[in-house]
């Protein structure tokens, strides 16, 4: 029985991972209510699952007799990361129209613009999460969507209520109310893109096309709720658990700011060592199967453990050590496969500039607490911190 939910597990998540990989690679989990959940901890392991779509899906019907229901709730939930083949492929085929290189590429001066103006402000001491690290993807995904500033925070709120059921100490009523306002906020805001279209993604994904088909507003409701919240969470633990690895590592961090040219594969380095995803999104397996000496059942969970999968020596050479120059860095931190994360170029660029330009301008911060008064977020999901409390 291994601790996989409380802040001293967060605290020691890799030793962990390390022992599971030892002892228990595809470990069976009994929740309170009965049902399994299966997590994953060796790199070719998780790399199978994710590359599994006969045995594992995504969306819950396909492994499980619940019906679908009609509510405003469960069908604006209709997006390409709870989906399978073909709803997935026809989903991503146009979300891909409007989520190109190009766009992501063009948002460059922009997020070094919110960067500086960001880390220009901030007082000393000061905490690295509330100041910079989350409200620069907000603004980021915000602005490349189109939501224009004075919208920003009551659809940041509604998105939350969307992606978060039972999150975020919310009753049902409430919860209702907020998706209700999200929902009919974006149908204004389709409505008056679909009349004058702007330089914007909403644009975009409103006008995005492919094989005749076009995607309907509970889909577009539903793609943007999904891209506003994973727009931003995996790049907020990026900068946290990036920033804290590049303190506790300072000869690392001496090299990457005697030569710039190292940010890209810093990021990488810092996306393995450290990422933002502790686990994939779940996957459920479909039907009763033998898989690797393990009896599974229809409805049973999935759970992929990418941050184990990363700090695996099978794969990685001294993976407990922080590289930035390691150049063999096949890393899964932001997954495999068909539910490859579509932001991760994003994520990455925002990760180079936002970290460089941190790190240029205050080289010397340092942690302002104790490590071992740092807190995790608790969850199976992410991997990140409540606070990071720095000084220069």
């Amino acid at each position: 029985m291994y601790d996989l939910f409380t802040q001293n597990f967060k605290r020691s998540a890799h030793e962990t991972f390390a022992l599971m990989r030892q002892e228990a690679p595809i470990y069976a989990h009994t929740a309170p209510n009965g049902g399994t959940s299966w997590y994953v901890t060796r790199y070719e392991d998780v790399l199978d699952v994710l590359k599994d779509n006969v045995n594992f899906c995504k969306d819950v019907h396909h492994a499980s007799d619940r019906r679908r229901g009609s509510s405003i709730q469960q069908r604006i939930n209709e997006n390409m990361l709870f989906s399978d083949p073909p709803d997935h492929s026809r989903l991503r085929a146009l979300v891909g129209q409007a989520f190109t290189p190009r766009r992501i590429e063009q948002m460059a001066p922009r997020i070094q613009e919110i960067t500086d103006e960001l880390l220009g402000s901030v007082s000393n001491p000061f905490d690295l999460i509330a100041r910079f690290a989350l409200p620069l993807p907000v603004k980021v995904i915000c602005d490349l969507l189109g939501i224009p500033e004075v919208d920003q925070t009551a659809v940041m709120d509604g998105s939350q209520a969307i992606i978060s059921p039972g999150g975020k100490g919310l009753s049902s009523k409430i919860r209702r109310k907020k998706i209700r306002d999200f929902v009919t906020y974006l149908g204004q805001l389709f409505a008056k893109r679909r009349q004058v279209p702007q330089e914007d993604m909403i644009s975009a994904l409103v006008q995005a096309e492919a094989a005749g088909e076009k995607l309907n507003e509970a889909e577009l409701s539903s793609m943007v709720a999904l891209l506003l919240v994973t727009g931003y969470e995996t790049t907020v633990n990026l900068f946290g658990n990036g920033a804290l690895a590049l303190l506790q590592n300072p000869e690392q961090l001496e090299m990457v700011l005697a030569d710039e040219t190292l940010w890209e594969t810093a990021v990488e380095e810092l996306l393995r060592f450290d990422g933002p995803v502790e686990t994939s999104t779940t996957r459920w397996v479909r039907q009763d199967i033998q898989y690797k000496g393990h009896q599974m059942k229809r409805g049973d969970i999935m759970r992929v453990v990418l941050a184990s999968a990363n700090r695996d020596d099978s794969k990685f050479n001294s993976p407990q050590r922080l590289d930035l120059t390691r150049e063999e860095n096949r890393h899964l931190a932001f997954g495999f496969g068909i539910h490859y994360c579509l932001g991760a170029p994003l994520a990455r660029l925002e990760g180079v500039i936002g970290l460089k330009t941190l790190f240029k301008r205050y080289p010397n911060l340092t942690l302002d607490c104790h490590i071992n008064e740092l807190q995790w977020r608790l969850g199976v999901l992410f991997r990140g911190l409540e606070r990071l409390p720095l000084r220069w």
